[in-house]
């Protein structure tokens, strides 16, 4: 059997203090401003957000004790803050607000109170937060320097009399292509494969004091700008592409450190050591180079989605501001990739070599966990017809803006034509 409302009321009191309640008030709904313009009968209302949740109460004491319950009310009340129990809203942690008390002769055992609570919201306690960018350059700076060691150990065991240089160069032409495409100020250096060769061959050490110098200088915190090679650039292409962009691009450096493996040539012992201790150097450059760029990613802020959907001719007007925030899909492939990469070069390291690759490893995880976090997921849309790549924008997302996210994530040729098939977008 339902109860009701008089048999639901709760007893009131403060800090344990029990007192009757007349009229409770509370203000609801949101706070905002009222624009009014001239020449216009219509109105805009600004919302600013909701009301404060401000209790004010208009209670009574009424009894023959009622100078005790009196100074036990006006106690409670000076300690500031405690828990309220309000007959209609139940039990909450309030601080006590500007209140004042009526006695009058004609009334005689009754003392009249006007009460003021406002919300009080503990404090949250300071936590630790793990700077994962900086642990991830550190790491990263680490294995440069087992590169170089590890390069430097190898090379001091070829017999270099027995190095032939087009021996050399079959072996190191996959690797000298990737330093073309990924590791470009390299080049400045070793204009071709031959300045490449003649040096791993006579001068060794200048060509893992070149990697370092390139790579080596990259100690800048995110959100400044140096002149220093990689850094720039990297910075650049975050500013310019933003997520999506950048997570591609690393996705290829990925791809391309993948593809340097052993040499399976038939081309001499000291020729093989020599290029199989070049294309690791060059490997563990392009995943420290990654390491770096991946710590330029910075973690978003949690993405906010729209409240109204603006009209087509609005959004013509005035294109919709959207906040760039990564897609958790994209940054997970992305961290999986590495993984693997990683692994696989760890299976060519020895033990110290092994730990330098480890640590940058679980520091890219890590830090592309936490870029995920505030990322928003992929979900699949389904047109119902053949429709164009905008018309799918705006109806399904509410966003025009969108269209080329559309066609680019899709593949799709053309974007006047959209077949009803299976897409993917990011969910905001």
């Amino acid at each position: 059997m339902a109860t009701s409302w008089r048999e639901r009321l709760l007893p009131a009191s403060f800090r344990g203090v029990p007192f009757w309640v007349d009229v409770a008030k509370t203000p609801v709904g949101q706070k905002g401003q009222l624009h009014e313009y001239p020449q216009r009968d219509q109105a805009f209302f600004e919302s600013l957000g909701q009301q404060a949740k401000i209790h004010d109460l208009t209670a009574f004491i009424v009894g023959a004790d009622c100078l005790e319950q009196r100074d036990s009310l006006l106690k409670a009340l000076e300690e500031g803050s405690g828990e309220l129990v309000h007959p209609w809203l139940g039990r909450m942690q309030v601080k006590v607000g500007a209140c004042d008390m009526t006695q009058t002769r004609k009334d005689g055992g009754l003392v009249t109170f006007n009460l003021k609570f406002y919300p009080d919201e503990p404090l949250p306690f300071p936590k630790a937060v793990v700077n994962t960018q900086e642990q991830l350059q550190v790491a990263s700076d680490k294995l440069l320097d087992s590169s170089v060691v590890r390069f430097d150990g190898a090379m001091a065991l070829v017999n270099e009399a027995r190095v032939g240089l087009e021996n050399l160069r079959k072996g190191i032409t996959l690797a000298y292509q990737v330093v073309e495409h990924e590791l470009q100020p390299l080049i400045e250096t070793y204009a071709n494969i031959y300045a490449l060769v003649r040096t791993i061959k006579e001068f060794p050490q200048q060509v893992s004091a070149a990697v370092k110098g390139v790579l080596g200088e990259f100690k800048g915190l995110v959100g400044e700008v140096k002149s220093v090679a990689g850094e720039v650039r990297g910075l650049k292409d975050f500013a310019v592409q933003g997520y999506h962009g950048m997570l591609a691009d690393l996705s290829k450096q990925v791809e391309d450190a993948k593809s340097l493996d052993a040499s399976q040539l038939t081309i001499g012992k000291d020729s093989a050591a020599a290029s199989q201790a070049t294309v690791n150097l060059i490997q563990d450059a392009l995943l420290v180079q990654i390491a770096q760029f991946v710590s330029l990613i910075p973690v978003a802020t949690p993405a906010v989605k729209l409240t109204t959907t603006p009209s087509l001719a609005q959004q013509a007007r005035q294109p919709v501001q959207r906040a760039d925030v990564p897609v958790v899909d994209d940054v997970l492939a992305l961290r999986d990739s590495l993984n693997e990469a990683i692994w696989q070069a760890a299976l060519k390291a020895d033990a110290v070599h092994y730990q330098a690759l480890t640590s940058v490893r679980q520091a890219l995880v890590q830090h592309l966990n936490a870029v995920a976090s505030n990322g928003v997921r992929l979900i699949d849309l389904s047109p119902k017809s053949n429709q164009p790549a905008l018309v799918v924008a705006y109806q399904k997302l509410g966003d025009a803006t969108r269209v080329g996210e559309v066609v680019q994530r899709n593949r799709i040729s053309h974007p006047g034509f959209i077949p009803p098939v299976s897409l993917q977008i990011s969910r905001e």
